[in-house]
């Protein structure tokens, strides 16, 4: 990460189009972006449009029951058919921006947010709601990822979707603590390196997320402990929630919901159990908490919408990846995995013990700090929680190996700083599964092994 007491930290990647800083541009290359300020000005109308249609899903269950065809609040009614009709028109003018979506798309989403809107009229169940929202959300997203670098376009549709599912977002000092819910859904645990289906939950279930982010720049915050607590009709439930893997990373678990009626719901989350780099050295070192007041109606529990929170103005969302790629150069697949190896002078880092960030100095002798970049290749997220190993071959010869700190940093990855032995000429790069379940599907399961040559240090060789 070159960060330490003795030396500044590099500057951050920030895509500008396709001529981002140089380096982006070189290394990545940038997708076919629309000209001029019709390309602006399209981006600024979609996310308006998902803005819209995400205030449609979050009022409408507010607004109908889950099963339809009753309106049990005729003010959140009138107004989720206003953001309905909003969204239509807002993608109209987007349509017509010069540069804007091809014919073909521009009328699968046109089609999909008249579904949509007839669905309000109906009072269709929510479920139906839900499946037409978010296929168009799905169209709309990709007109905003394909005007960035593609290599980042899995982290910013993660974010995307996030942003989407929240159905409630406070922000608590440094953390962004998000909540969404529906219906049940398939929750696989990891025991040892096996992933296994949660039991189908009770009748009266729904699904709840807590999604744990950054404040300043909306990343996840991953190995926490998040717990739940539940006060409504029928007294109060207490949960931990497991850390799951998916489209985004949350916490959630399906939970047997309190009667019908107010619900007081508390999360508590603990900052990150990782090793740090010296930037990340005083943040997210306290735990934070918030109490969301929702209602439970016929089985389904829903929020006051209340909008996620842009990042801020001196962040894009993809540029810790972006940074990342740029330290890594060349990725490559392994198995489930895309792997970027790093070998830079030694520094320190801060181990995490007893809830607290620990100096770990550079020791004598050591000669080099190595990073591994873990990418899921289905998504494009950086994986978390995974155990990373190395191996040091000086050509076919066994000559060292390590294990290394999953560490915080402007970008997460995993990392040492130790003696590589003389005549190193290749690292082998071995990955366990993250200690994550997964949400949907079975994710990231198995274990895969690389080999990397080892690469020249800035200046020198390692």
């Amino acid at each position: 990460m070159n960060i330490s007491f003795n030396r500044p930290v590099r500057r951050r990647l920030r895509p500008i189009g396709c001529v981002a800083a140089a380096l982006a541009a070189a290394a990545f290359g940038c997708t076919r972006q629309p000209a001029g300020d019709g390309g602006a000005a399209m981006r600024a109308g979609v996310a308006e449009v998902i803005g819209a249609l995400k205030l449609v899903r979050q009022e409408y269950g507010n607004a109908v029951a889950p099963e339809g065809g009753k309106v049990i609040d005729a003010t959140e009614y009138a107004e989720t058919e206003l953001f309905a009709e909003q969204a239509q028109a807002k993608f109209a003018t987007v349509a017509a921006v010069p540069g804007g979506p091809d014919p073909a798309r521009a009328k699968a989403i046109a089609d999909g947010l008249t579904r949509l809107h007839e669905a309000v009229v109906r009072t269709a169940p929510q479920s139906d709601i839900d499946e037409q929202s978010w296929a168009s959300l799905t169209l709309l997203e990709e007109l905003l990822a394909g005007a960035i670098p593609e290599t980042i376009r899995g982290t910013v549709l993660a974010v995307n979707r996030a942003d989407q599912a929240i159905a409630t977002e406070e922000i608590v000092g440094e953390y962004r603590i998000g909540l969404t819910t529906g219906p049940p859904r398939s929750v696989f645990v990891r025991r040892g390196s096996a992933l296994f289906p949660v039991p189908k939950p009770p009748a009266g279930a729904a699904y709840v997320g807590v999604v744990v982010r950054e404040r300043r720049t909306k990343r996840f915050l991953l190995a926490g402990t998040v717990t739940m607590t539940l006060d409504g009709a029928g007294g109060q439930r207490e949960l931990t929630l497991p850390e799951l893997w998916g489209d985004f990373h949350q916490y959630g678990a399906n939970v047997a919901l309190p009667g019908d009626g107010a619900v007081t719901i508390t999360v508590h989350v603990s900052p990150p159990a990782y090793a740090r780099h010296g930037d990340m050295l005083t943040h997210f070192v306290q735990p934070a908490k918030t109490t969301v007041q929702g209602v439970v109606r016929q089985g389904a529990l829903t929020f006051d919408a209340r909008p996620v929170m842009p990042p801020d103005g001196d962040y894009t969302i993809g540029d810790d990846l972006l940074q990342a790629l740029a330290e890594a150069g060349t990725l490559r697949d392994a198995g489930e995995y895309r792997v970027g190896l790093i070998v830079e002078g030694p520094e320190p880092i801060w181990i995490w013990h007893d809830g607290a960030p620990v100096l770990q100095a550079v020791a004598n002798g050591a000669t080099n700090h190595v990073e591994v970049v873990l990418l899921d290749r289905d998504t494009g997220q950086l994986v978390p929680d995974a155990e990373v190993s190395v191996t040091f071959l000086a050509g076919d010869r066994l000559v060292g190996n390590a294990a290394l700190h999953p560490l915080l940093s402007v970008f997460s990855h995993y990392g040492e700083t130790l003696a590589v032995p003389p005549g190193t000429t290749t690292v082998r790069i071995h990955v366990n599964p993250p200690a994550l379940g997964a949400l949907d599907r079975p994710r990231l399961v198995d274990p895969a092994d690389i080999d990397v040559p080892l690469p020249t240090q800035r200046g020198k060789t390692a």
